[in-house]
């Protein structure tokens, strides 16, 4: 009993020892700043779509700023986040996504279910 738990001591420390020496470099390379972007994506939605789904490509950090125009009253809302945008017929509506986690979020007029588009989100 007492070699096996030895034995299994030894393992975890060896595997500690592998793990943080293998470890991967998080820092930036020669420590530069990290710049979060900003995109801007427009959308027309009309009789409850658009000509064709879009794909938004962030980095952890970044914002997408959304600008919504339909020519009549609907609701849109992003999968994965609680973001829902309420529009009205002619009315700009401006929202921002922040990228705080990675991951596809899928765009999406409720009342067609039509989708709008895919914002994908990148680790840093």
């Amino acid at each position: 009993m007492r070699r096996n738990l030895t034995f299994l001591i030894l393992t975890v420390a060896v595997l500690a020892g592998l793990w943080l020496a293998m470890k991967p470099d998080t820092a930036p390379a020669n420590n530069a700043e990290i710049v979060a972007q900003t995109q801007t994506v427009n959308f027309d939605i009309v009789s409850g779509s658009t000509p064709e789904p879009q794909i938004i490509r962030l980095k952890i950090g970044d914002t997408a700023q959304l600008n919504f125009v339909s020519d009549t009253d609907a609701a849109v809302h992003v999968h994965g986040v609680d973001m829902h945008i309420p529009l009205s017929a002619g009315i700009k509506e401006q929202r921002e996504f922040v990228a705080t986690q990675t991951g596809r979020f899928s765009l999406e007029v409720h009342d067609t279910e039509m989708q709008l588009g895919t914002i994908e989100v990148y680790p840093r």
